[in-house]
């Protein structure tokens, strides 16, 4: 379990019925402990997964930003390392590590989110790991995950311990 922030984001892409708008889903969890959670659905209608998956790492990455800033000004931790944060869509962590030049060309409508996330990147203020869908612990918030899948999640996430029997 890691002392460190540690964030876990997911998009369903385009997944309501009526407004096609995709719906957001990331937690952060900080010594052990789920400390911000949000479940939403986007503003604006995505084009793709990958860019419904970046609509929600800059969501995820203010956030971010004002938990590293919380922390630091009170004086509990002083981050020296990038947080970590998981992401299942390979589309958009290549997106992020690569050359804005390479990229504005197929996206240039989420221009300004893509050049904010590749500078936090750069600064090494976030880490962009991939993450298996299975892997996902941000998945339960919001999708029909199996009991196991849930039980799993909510161990990785200290929220139950091995010897809990628990509701789930």
């Amino acid at each position: 379990m890691s002392k460190l922030p540690v964030a876990y984001s997911d998009a369903n892409w385009g997944n309501c019925r009526v407004t096609r708008r995709s719906k957001t889903r990331y937690l952060i969890s900080f010594n052990g402990n789920i400390v911000i959670w949000k479940t939403r659905k986007q503003p604006s209608i995505s084009l793709s997964s990958a860019e419904a998956e970046y609509q929600l790492l800059t969501d995820l990455t203010s956030e971010l930003l004002w938990f590293k800033k919380f922390i630091e000004e009170i004086n509990i931790l002083t981050m020296k390392r990038a947080i970590l944060v998981h992401e299942d869509n390979q589309g958009c962590i290549d997106t992020a590590n690569s050359d804005c030049n390479n990229n504005t060309r197929h996206m240039k409508h989420i221009d300004i989110q893509l050049h904010f996330i590749q500078d936090i990147i750069e600064n090494k203020i976030i880490e962009l790991t991939y993450t298996p869908t299975a892997n996902m612990l941000a998945d339960f918030l919001t999708k029909s995950v199996s009991r196991p899948a849930i039980r799993r999640a909510m161990k990785e996430l200290g929220l139950l311990t091995t010897g809990d029997k628990g509701g789930v």
